[in-house]
């Protein structure tokens, strides 16, 4: 009895303490998603990533070949079609958006090739549904935090690529809108503080989530403004942000890349 009794009490703390950290803090009032991801960005983002599900379930051997990278992709396009349907611009899919949100985290759950394939094809077919609300959407924990996380670093290094010499201008568009995709995840993000340990990390999550997102903008107006110097200032604003979180979520992770 003393033994169930100390689980029992156990289990209370432990249950108090998540309790606490999820009521923290709320998070800061999303801005305009104009702000930080222009319309024309997100819908040319949100058909980038379908025509990369679509490749990836192509075949059984490309299935293979991309079950990770079709998770993270999924996971993004979750909140793409989040941000299009909370988008205060015209956007092609806001009346889609609902059942593509749904679609694509339908997708993320998806086990094994045939499944997969017939995701894939539902969350094509959502781009012309019209099932729900978009002004029922709200910025919440909608998407994995980690396959987030994951496809960060891998835009990231796209846009470091991209962004030297003249493609800056070439890659334009390519770039405005893989750095529209880093707000839209930061914004995303904010409202998995899973990370925190504590209630007085919350607002550290938040505010790294913010830094992300406003530096992810910034590089977006500066692509599209064609500057060097204002895009070179807003990606080292940007991998600031990155190692800035890393240094209080992740200091295991940072300090196993460092060695």
């Amino acid at each position: 009895m003393k033994f169930a009794s100390r689980m029992v009490l156990g289990l209370v703390l432990t249950g108090g303490a998540v309790l606490c950290v999820a009521m923290a803090a709320e998070p800061p009032s999303a801005p305009k998603v104009s702000t930080f991801a222009p319309a024309k960005d997100v819908a040319a983002q949100i058909d980038r990533y379908v025509g990369q599900l679509e490749e990836s379930v192509q075949s059984e051997d490309e299935f293979k070949e991309a079950e990770a990278k079709l998770a993270k992709d999924a996971n993004t396009l979750v909140l793409l079609g989040l941000a299009a349907g909370l988008h205060d611009e015209d956007i092609k899919y806001k009346e889609a958006a609902p059942g593509l949100v749904k679609a694509a985290q339908a997708l993320t759950k998806a086990k094994g090739f045939a499944a997969a394939k017939e995701g894939v094809a539902a969350v094509k077919k959502a781009l012309e549904s019209k099932e729900g609300n978009p002004v029922e959407l709200k910025w919440v924990k909608s998407a994995s935090l980690p396959d987030l996380m994951k496809q960060v670093p891998l835009v990231n290094s796209r846009l470091k690529r991209n962004l030297r010499g003249e493609k800056l201008k070439s890659k334009a568009k390519d770039n405005a809108g893989d750095a529209a995709t880093l707000a839209v995840i930061a914004q995303g993000s904010m409202a998995d503080t899973s990370e925190a340990e504590s209630a007085d990390q919350v607002p550290k999550w938040y505010g790294f989530c913010v830094q992300m997102r406003d530096a992810a903008a910034a590089l977006n107006k500066a692509v599209r403004e064609k500057d060097a110097k204002g895009a070179e200032k807003a990606m080292s604003a940007l991998n600031q942000s990155c190692d800035d979180c890393h240094n209080v979520f992740h200091k295991v992770e940072k300090k196993e890349e460092e060695e």
